[in-house]
């Protein structure tokens, strides 16, 4: 009697610590939490990101050919400046003086000249004479040719003291802010259209077939995050440019005038190139679906339990996902946190 009351006080403690030992072991299982989305219909589009910066189309850089002492600036960096207008101009005093006795020197030839002309016009001899007549002709001719080349290689020489625009826009890099100062053959000015603006980005070979002229893009730049500029594929470089990364191709995105009003040369920015667009379709936030098994699934409550739906994924771009099929518009989902 007392044996069986003991075995089964023994039952008892064992079941009491199995239940215990169960209820300890689920109890310290983190729980797991869903959380709820809802598909909804709307427009998604596939998109290839290249980064890239502002170009000019049309821009200049002017150097003098020799060093000297400029006498006078015409413009300073940043300011607007005319087609032909004169950015500086160096001391040219010496050489407008050389060119006074050069031309000097061509009036007395010309004078030789048309002298020895006029005195041997059709009173040459025949023989070794008439051949000497001639060779002194000719040695006149090539002093007075020399001559002309001397005046002509100082006209140039003064027309290169000055250096002038040739398009319109902004000086946007002058190495001096003020005149009577020196310069050297390596100092450069710069000009640039801001008309001109571009997005250049470089376009990797592989992804070169699923790009083509006119393809709708959209522009965003480090320096303006809040704003967006959507504009279109202007032309991709014929020719390669070899990188540490491989073989890319330039890409040319067009700026209208009205966006490149703050822009600025060099800005750097990511450009959107808009492969493929679809309106209207149902969306799923990326985060309400679970890959598995190389499998895109979602979570249907069923009762008190989460029951594995499988979808199929169209397009997938800035966090959010096409639905092909898998669910409805009016589903409530629920995804593992």
């Amino acid at each position: 009697m007392f044996a069986w009351i003991r075995a089964h006080k023994l039952v008892v403690v064992v079941i009491l610590l199995v239940l215990f030992g169960g209820w300890y072991f689920f109890a310290r299982q983190p729980k797991v939490v869903y959380t709820e989305f809802t598909p909804k219909r709307d427009s998604i589009s596939e998109t290839l990101e290249l980064s890239g910066k502002v170009m000019a189309g049309h821009s200049a850089t002017l150097r003098f050919g020799a060093g000297g002492l400029v006498t006078y600036l015409g413009a300073k960096e940043g300011d607007i400046v005319k087609k032909w207008q004169t950015l500086a101009s160096i001391d040219n005093r010496q050489l407008q003086k050389t060119l006074d006795q050069k031309l000097n020197l061509y009036a007395i030839e010309r004078d030789t000249f048309d002298q020895t002309i006029d005195d041997n016009d059709n009173s040459v001899p025949g023989g070794d004479l008439a051949r000497m007549l001639k060779r002194l002709l000719e040695k006149n001719q090539y002093q007075l040719d020399n001559t002309v080349k001397d005046v002509e290689y100082l006209d140039l020489s003064l027309k290169l003291s000055r250096l002038s625009s040739p398009i319109a826009g902004i000086l946007a890099h002058s190495p001096i802010d003020t005149a009577n100062v020196q310069v050297t053959a390596t100092d450069t000015w710069t000009v640039i259209d801001p008309v001109s603006l571009y997005f250049s980005a470089d376009l990797d070979e592989t992804d070169l077939k699923r790009v083509s002229v006119g393809q709708k893009v959209v522009v965003s730049l480090d320096a303006y995050p809040d704003h967006s500029i959507t504009s279109s594929i202007v032309s991709i470089s014929y020719g390669p440019k070899e990188t540490t990364s491989g073989t890319t191709y330039e890409v040319k995105i067009g700026l209208s005038p009205s966006d490149t009003q703050d822009l600025r040369l060099g800005l750097n920015g990511t450009a959107g190139i808009v492969l493929s667009e679809k309106d209207n379709v149902l969306t799923l936030p990326s985060s309400a679906i679970t890959n598995t098994a190389g499998k895109s699934v979602v979570y249907l409550q069923i009762g008190r339990k989460y029951v594995e739906r499988p979808l199929e994924i169209g397009i997938e771009n800035g966090g959010v996902a096409e639905i092909l099929s898998g669910i409805s518009e009016g589903d409530h989902v629920y995804a593992k946190q």
